[in-house]
């Protein structure tokens, strides 16, 4: 007899192109939600009964915070999260190798390099948009954009505002 397995949701978002659970080492379930109509964050009994939200975790929506400059700069050229990392403690991206920078100047990864590499010459202390930051310092970082921010509770999000 097999054991279903219980996934914990550490963070939960929604933005333009839907709602991301992010769950430990790395890995996420998107679909095609908002807070008002759940996709992926829909935990009704007949949905998702391998996933555990617990009270506190947190919520974020970005939907309108990218028509803001702040906003836009987060979703663009902010950091990305980590789940797993410490409060406080940034997962500093590796220097890519001149052969890695090659091979990946004409695709979207190039882009994000050379993004990478402007943020480190004009803000080197600063998160880029490779690194990785944990969640409290997400959440702050897309608030301050002004992002709608909430907590889970009993499976529904209380927001802040």
């Amino acid at each position: 007899m097999t054991q279903e397995k219980i996934e914990v949701v550490k963070l939960i978002t929604f933005g333009r192109g839907g709602d991301t659970l992010y769950f430990a080492k790395h890995s996420t379930c998107s679909g095609y939600g908002s807070p008002e109509r759940p996709h992926a964050a829909d935990f009704t009994a007949e949905h998702h009964s391998g996933y555990v939200v617990p009270d506190g975790t947190y919520a974020i929506d970005s939907r309108s915070a990218v028509d803001t400059d702040k906003g836009f700069h987060m979703a663009v050229s902010g950091p990305l999260v980590n789940v797993d990392l410490e409060a406080g403690k940034v997962e500093r991206c590796p220097e890519p190798s001149s052969l890695l920078v090659a091979g990946v100047a004409d695709n979207s990864y190039g882009g994000m390099l050379a993004l990478q590499k402007a943020h480190r010459a004009t803000a080197p202390e600063a998160p880029g948009p490779l690194d990785g930051v944990d969640i409290e310092t997400y959440v702050r970082m897309w608030r301050d954009a002004g992002a709608r921010i909430g907590r889970y509770h009993d499976y529904k999000i209380v927001w802040d505002d």
